[in-house]
């Protein structure tokens, strides 16, 4: 073999060699590069997934902190009207109430008053008719006129208040056979005073 030929075949063989060797390390940079570039890539997909993760917790604790307090405001919106509500519930409660205890009290007074009238009358008839045939029947319609004075006499201590029962029991005995027609006066103005005052009371 010449030495043409043979310089030819070491010519060849370094350039296979380094074209061999030259691949390699190419493809071990590559390599490592991608490597790199990878892990770069996983690196900042974890920090965007931590990221987003934080971001999702703030919102919730966020929209939970404002659910809450739009909790808070509709209790205590809706405690705030459950308490006018049944405020104005007692109040007509209270009102109805006292409205039908004045008309109770109101029949109770007239009851007695018109009783303490026709009482009154049938006195004045009896004490005219002494001394005539008729004072006996006189008599008997007053004592009648008296049982129906105290009868009513009973609803109103009942339904009081306590100043229109002493007036009422201070006019049933301005009735007796022996008061003055001036005690029944006086009790009479008396009881009509204490009856429209307690009327007219809130």
């Amino acid at each position: 073999m010449s030495d043409a030929v043979m310089t030819a075949w070491i010519a060849a063989g370094s350039g296979i060699v380094g074209a061999l060797s030259g691949g390699a390390l190419t493809g071990y940079f590559t390599l490592a590069a991608a490597r790199k570039q990878a892990q770069s890539t996983l690196d900042a997909a974890a920090r965007q997934a931590d990221a987003a993760w934080a971001a999702g917790q703030r919102q919730a604790e966020a929209a939970w902190e404002a659910g809450r307090r739009q909790a808070d405001a509709a209790w205590e919106a809706g405690r705030v009207q459950a308490d006018a509500q049944l405020d104005v519930a007692r109040q007509t409660l209270t009102a109805q109430h006292l409205a039908a205890q004045r008309e109770v009290r109101r029949a109770a007074y007239a009851a007695f008053f018109a009783a303490t009238e026709a009482g009154h009358q049938r006195r004045l008839e009896w004490q005219q008719a002494l001394g005539t045939r008729e004072a006996a029947d006189c008599r008997d319609r007053y004592r009648a006129a008296l049982s129906t004075v105290i009868e009513a006499l009973t609803l109103v201590r009942l339904e009081g208040p306590a100043r229109v029962s002493s007036a009422a029991e201070a006019l049933e005995h301005s009735l007796d056979v022996n008061a003055s027609l001036g005690q029944y006066q006086a009790a009479h103005d008396d009881f009509l005073d204490a009856a429209r005052t307690a009327l007219a009371a809130p």
